[in-house]
């Protein structure tokens, strides 16, 4: 399962390319309404619960912090708590990832699939990112 370390490698890149960037950058939104990168990384801790925590015994609670596509009564609290902070945004990450991937270890056989899906996703955020660190950051 490479595709969990490789997670934990991209989750960390991202981290250290972000805490260098000035907040202003991280807030600022594209002129055709897209999200701003704090918004993605808000994702990227919904989508990260939406594909592991799906082949967990244990019911997912869904994070408050978190920023879904998705409508419907099961994803009601997501994004119900919506900061600009990246800090708060790595730390509600931290707090699903870590017990999310001690499950992992005894998930069933979807969990490849579901650490591919989330493994893709997490790379088409970054490349989102860094296109827009690329265009605004001084």
């Amino acid at each position: 399962m490479w595709y969990i370390a490789e997670i934990d490698r991209q989750r960390a890149r991202l981290r250290k390319m972000l805490r260098s960037q000035d907040p202003s950058v991280l807030v600022r939104r594209p002129t055709n309404g897209d999200w701003s990168i704090v918004e993605n990384v808000r994702h990227l801790l919904f989508a990260e619960q939406l594909h592991l925590g799906g082949v967990l015994t244990d019911r997912v609670e869904w994070s408050r912090v978190g920023l879904a596509e998705r409508t419907g009564p099961e994803f009601a609290a997501v994004g119900t708590r919506p900061t600009k902070d990246i800090e708060k945004v790595f730390a509600e990450w931290d707090a699903i990832h870590i017990p999310i991937r001690k499950a992992m270890k005894s998930a069933g056989g979807e969990i490849e699939r579901a650490l591919w899906r989330n493994h893709r996703h997490l790379r088409i955020h970054t490349e989102v990112i860094e296109t827009m660190l690329r265009k605004w950051a001084t």
